[in-house]
């Protein structure tokens, strides 16, 4: 079949990549929460930080949760659908 250009093996490594990089996301996510608290900045300015800093968090952690599950379950479905092709 014309067309199938993907090795398997390398789709599950990217699927392991990804993972990793989305559980790096969320250890730095929680991090930067932890430093900000722990610096006990309490005034009006601080909470203008905090919402616009905590706004972009959420979308990072958005983000790693895409990275830890559903690029994977992708790669992995492709991966499982190209081994089958090749039996």
């Amino acid at each position: 079949m014309a067309g199938i250009n993907a090795d398997p093996d390398k789709l599950r490594d990217l699927s392991k990549k990804l993972q990793a990089a989305g559980m790096e996301l969320e250890q730095l996510r929680t991090q930067i929460t932890r430093s900000f608290q722990a610096a006990r900045w309490d005034d009006s300015e601080a909470q203008r930080f905090w919402q616009g800093l905590d706004a972009d968090l959420k979308a990072v952690q958005r983000i790693g949760q895409k990275l830890r599950s559903d690029y994977p379950k992708t790669l992995e479905r492709k991966a499982r659908a190209l081994d089958d092709f090749r039996r």
